[in-house]
């Protein structure tokens, strides 16, 4: 399947809302144990750049990304907090 620029920024807002989302958990900024466990910070982010790029390309939410690059970005975003945090809580 092949994403389109959209998509493919979409994608990359996910890693880097990972990256960001360690880096918060990694200082302190967010509780590992707290009630919103730091990959929840990730599905937020990237629905409010979802509702974000809608709104600059004057589309409704929802029909500029495709599911499957929702998922990838979810998925890769996660996929990079495991890895930086070394852990999911």
């Amino acid at each position: 399947m092949r994403f389109t620029k959209p998509e493919q920024f979409f994608i990359a807002a996910g890693v880097g809302l990972g990256a960001a989302a360690s880096l918060a958990a990694n200082t302190g900024w967010i509780a590992k144990g707290g009630t919103f466990p730091p990959f929840v910070y990730v599905l937020l982010g990237l629905g409010l750049v979802e509702v974000a790029v809608s709104l600059l390309m004057r589309q409704p939410p929802g029909s500029l990304f495709t599911f499957p690059a929702r998922i990838l970005a979810f998925a890769l975003g996660v996929g990079v907090l495991i890895l930086l945090t070394g852990g999911l809580a």
